[in-house]
């Protein structure tokens, strides 16, 4: 994978198939602005699953998040660093044989983050340096 794809599919970033086609969508449309509603509406994915991903994406510093008539909206981030690594992801998921393998990434990012959550905070561990350095 090309150095600007780094560390994006990787717990706490893009690590589930949710996410991955959240951000494919905004790399696709960088003018795009929506809130959850609109977001399940154009997914048809659960609209608390949608809120709690565009949530993590915009903590996760990969999209920008707004007030807009009381209700959250948001964007492809304006970070010209980021943006450039979104549209790396996506132009490597056009490819069939690296879509493969970004699938199958997500997938290891999503056990990854199933296992800090779950596992880890019941016998105190700490993260392991090894498992921060998880990138594509």
């Amino acid at each position: 994978m090309e150095r600007y794809e780094q560390g994006l599919i990787s717990p706490g970033q893009i690590d589930s198939l949710l996410k991955l086609r959240l951000v494919l969508l905004f790399a696709e449309y960088p003018w795009l602005r929506m809130s959850a509603a609109q977001a399940q509406q154009r997914l048809g994915e659960s609209p608390w699953a949608i809120a709690e991903a565009l949530d993590e994406l915009a903590n996760a510093g990969l999209l920008s998040k707004t007030e807009c008539c009381g209700q959250p909206m948001y964007r492809l981030t304006t970070m010209p660093e980021c943006r450039l690594r979104l549209e790396c992801l996506a132009r490597s998921f056009d490819d069939p044989q690296r879509r493969d393998d970004l699938y199958e990434l997500v997938r290891s990012a999503s056990q990854e983050r199933r296992y800090r959550e779950m596992v880890m905070p019941r016998t105190g561990a700490s993260v392991v340096p090894e498992l921060e350095a998880f990138v594509i």
